[in-house]
């Protein structure tokens, strides 16, 4: 399955949210969701981990802020992302 194209980082990271929260997916989504954990993958644990945003303090904005840059750079790559 290929992923669609996403208009932003924003959109990509919500379908993303919304497909890992989904109990009961379809087989689709489950492949879908598997190949953007791969590309959210290519991040370091700590950037990954930066995504899923728990903590709401300066530190951890700057962190997140990080992890979405280079996540962005990885889905433009890979034509996830447009421009």
């Amino acid at each position: 399955m290929k992923i669609p194209a996403y208009s932003s980082l924003a959109a990509f990271l919500a379908h993303y949210h919304a497909l890992k929260s989904e109990s009961s997916r379809s087989a689709g989504d489950e492949q879908l969701l598997a190949e953007m954990s791969a590309a959210i993958g290519t991040l370091a644990p700590d950037a990954r981990a930066a995504l899923d945003p728990i903590e709401d303090n300066a530190g951890a904005k700057r962190h997140r802020e990080r992890a979405e840059l280079d996540l962005r750079r990885t889905l433009v790559a890979r034509g996830i992302l447009a421009g």
